[in-house]
């Protein structure tokens, strides 16, 4: 039987090390600080439908009390950003692999990153990298605690080998990650649902910031016209790049219609991971995201104003630890009209 490592306890590591947890499927999940600390100490806070209830996960604080064995597989539940970190961290501990010394980096990794370079940053080391896109109601505020959206499946995963083709794990994963509550489709392109993914992305950011009630339209207009620009600049740059996207209505196999939000979860609409990491003051995504689509842009020559002007926003704020809604989205329209430098 296979046994997950969960690293990283964050919304996504934590729902899933409590979805295995009352599906019974082995599992580890290594934190750090003061939230793995609780978790531990007094159980994982899990909150769905609005009710909380305690789930004794199996934790680490630390991968030195972790011992790896030949049937492990690493799920990579970081923060993008965090992911080079994590991987350097893992990849060469000792594996014990039907009594041959190995190290981690033989074992299959699941990466469940938004944006494309988790899946790079992981083969530099890793020879079986899963790629994973995965759609969730998913929030980590408090510490111990995390929150569940849903109304009925927990989330849906798309999933394939990266940067493409199948691995033999794939569907034994499926099958464990459905008895855990998720919808979990297989693909043999992943990147390409992966660059889909990204183009719902690249719009996270827009929640972080306040709009101007004042405009004609007001904020949801403001903010719906920028998300459009920020996208029509990511579907320019994949297409110089040569990054195919997929359909994700019409390659979908797997029946959605139990996947859905609670509207009596108490989880609040428009408060995605980006929104998440500058409520908690901790670094965000915004330069693999908007940053992503910046990168590409540089390297085939498309212009990406929008995404540039958002980025800078977020990071000069992520830079002072500001709180949602102190920076604006008319800075972000105001630094995209400037002439770009030469």
């Amino acid at each position: 039987m296979t046994r997950y490592i969960i690293i990283g306890a964050g919304a996504v590591g934590a729902m899933l090390a409590a979805q295995l947890t009352e599906a019974g499927i082995d599992h580890v999940l290594v934190g750090r600080g003061e939230h793995i600390r609780r978790i531990r100490e007094d159980g994982l806070r899990y909150v769905q439908h609005g009710e909380p209830r305690t789930v004794r996960v199996s934790t680490a604080s630390d991968p030195d009390e972790v011992d790896l064995r030949g049937g492990d597989l690493l799920v990579l539940a970081t923060k993008v950003q965090d992911a080079e970190a994590a991987v350097r961290t893992w990849a060469w501990r000792p594996v014990d692999i039907d009594g041959r010394p190995g190290v981690a980096a033989e074992l299959p990794l699941l990466t469940l990153q938004n944006g494309l370079d988790a899946d790079r940053i992981a083969l530099r080391r890793f020879a079986r990298v899963l790629g994973g896109t995965i759609l969730t109601s998913a929030h980590y505020h408090s510490v111990g605690e995390v929150r569940s959206g849903a109304s009925g499946a927990i989330g849906v995963l798309t999933v394939g080998g990266a940067p493409r083709g199948t691995d033999p794990a794939l569907e034994g994963v499926a099958a464990d990650l459905r008895r855990a509550g998720y919808i979990v489709q297989l693909t043999d392109d992943v990147t390409r649902w992966k660059a889909a993914k990204l183009l719902h992305s690249v719009r996270n950011g827009l929640e972080v910031l306040a709009g101007d009630e004042a405009l004609a339209g007001g904020d949801d207009e403001e903010r719906s016209a920028l998300g459009q620009r920020l996208v029509a600049e990511a579907r320019a740059v994949f297409e110089a790049a040569g990054l195919a996207v997929a359909d994700t209505a019409a390659e979908r196999t797997e029946d959605l219609s139990t996947f859905g939000i609670d509207p009596n979860s108490g989880v609040v609409a428009g408060r995605q991971s980006t929104w998440q990491s500058f409520a908690r003051g901790v670094p965000s995504e915004a330069d693999f995201l908007n940053g992503e689509i910046v990168l590409l842009g540089r390297l085939h020559g498309v212009p990406t104003p929008v995404n540039a002007a958002l980025q800078r926003v977020l990071g000069e704020a992520d830079a002072r630890r500001l709180p949602p809604g102190t920076r604006t989205l008319r800075e972000v329209t105001e630094l995209a009209a400037l002439p770009a430098r030469t």
